[in-house]
């Protein structure tokens, strides 16, 4: 890291002012910070920047504090900043940032972002309010998911898909944030665990190495550096799933499962039929035939296993043969944060 310029503290070592007109956390990084007091006494950010390497701002942004169990400290704050291209992952790049953010008690008052990613697809993040609730919601929209979840390294197989996310902002005592996500039109390129299953189905040749899908949609409850993911649903054409399970930045760590359907419409429509479904189907996600997996492994590289065994259970009989997390595990992931 390399910073350049000087800083002004008061008598209990809190920051008052700064002028950096040469900050980089990479080698090539051409930006500048500037900070002050504000007459409210919010501390007022502003970064401006041709180049900046936010990799490193991305992993710490998903691992969270180095210690979850310390006090976090979340100071009123007002950031503006402006960079005109940031290097993520898988080559993936941020062009033209605008973020605005003002924070007053440890809780964001307005969120304002947009830039663009992928081959000039916009990216637009703000502050709404659930109607049914008049609660809150930071809102994040794109036409091209596969990008941006290349640029945060969160899965680099996805290409396209029209994604939008709500979820609760962050406050001053690292509640849980609920949310959800969805995805459409977009489709899946050289996982291997989804071509062997497609690859003996009719119609499952597929013009290209691309497996297409409909939508995807799940809910999530994300605390620092953790996420947990239930009633994730994946639709397509050839092939549908059911997703749950957690990701643990902070720890590298990813289990997740759920059952892949093929032929997904078809296998599906029983599942659909009221009580008839109920015992052919499994739930109305799951099909008549199914194959149950379990994806585990570090965040940047998991590894997919599929249970061919599962093949040969319809319905309710599936579930015995469905992957389980262990209880240490289970634990781990949803104890309280202290």
């Amino acid at each position: 890291m390399l910073a350049k310029g000087s800083l002004e503290l008061d008598s209990n070592g809190e920051l008052q002012a700064a002028n950096l007109p040469v900050f980089a956390t990479s080698e090539g990084d051409k930006a500048t910070i500037k900070v002050d007091r504000g007459a409210d006494g919010a501390l007022r950010v502003v970064v401006r920047g041709d180049v900046f390497d936010g990799r490193n701002f991305v992993k710490t942004a998903m691992a969270g504090p180095p210690d979850p169990k310390a006090k976090a400290r979340h100071p009123d704050l007002d950031v503006d900043v402006k960079i005109g291209v940031i290097a993520g992952y898988n080559g993936e790049t941020i062009r033209g940032l605008d973020w605005r953010m003002s924070r007053r008690n440890g809780r964001v008052r307005t969120f304002t972002l947009n830039a663009r990613i992928g081959r000039d697809t916009p990216l637009i993040g703000e502050i709404r309010t659930r109607v049914t609730t008049g609660r809150p919601v930071l809102y994040f929209e794109t036409k091209d998911a596969g990008a941006l979840f290349r640029l945060t390294d969160v899965y680099p197989r996805m290409v396209g898909g029209h994604m939008w996310l709500g979820m609760d902002p962050p406050s001053q005592d690292a509640a849980p944030q609920d949310g959800i996500i969805n995805i459409s039109s977009f489709q899946i390129r050289g996982e291997g665990a989804l071509d062997r299953v497609v690859a003996g189905q009719p119609n499952g040749g597929q013009r290209n190495d691309n497996i297409d899908f409909s939508q995807a949609r799940a809910d999530f409850t994300r605390v620092p550096g953790r996420m947990s993911i239930r009633d994730g649903v994946l639709r397509g054409p050839i092939i549908g799933a059911t997703v749950e399970g957690n990701i643990d930045y902070a720890r590298d760590n990813v289990n997740v499962r759920g059952t892949l359907v093929p032929l997904y419409g078809l296998n599906n429509m029983f599942g659909q039929i009221p009580i008839v479904g109920l015992f052919l189907g499994g739930g109305s996600n799951e099909g008549i035939f199914g194959i149950t997996y379990e994806v585990t492994g570090p965040t940047g590289n998991p590894r997919p296993v599929v249970n061919p065994i599962s093949a040969i259970a319809p319905g309710l009989l599936r579930k015995f043969f469905e992957f389980r997390e262990q209880p240490d595990r289970d634990r781990t992931f949803t104890e309280p944060l202290r």
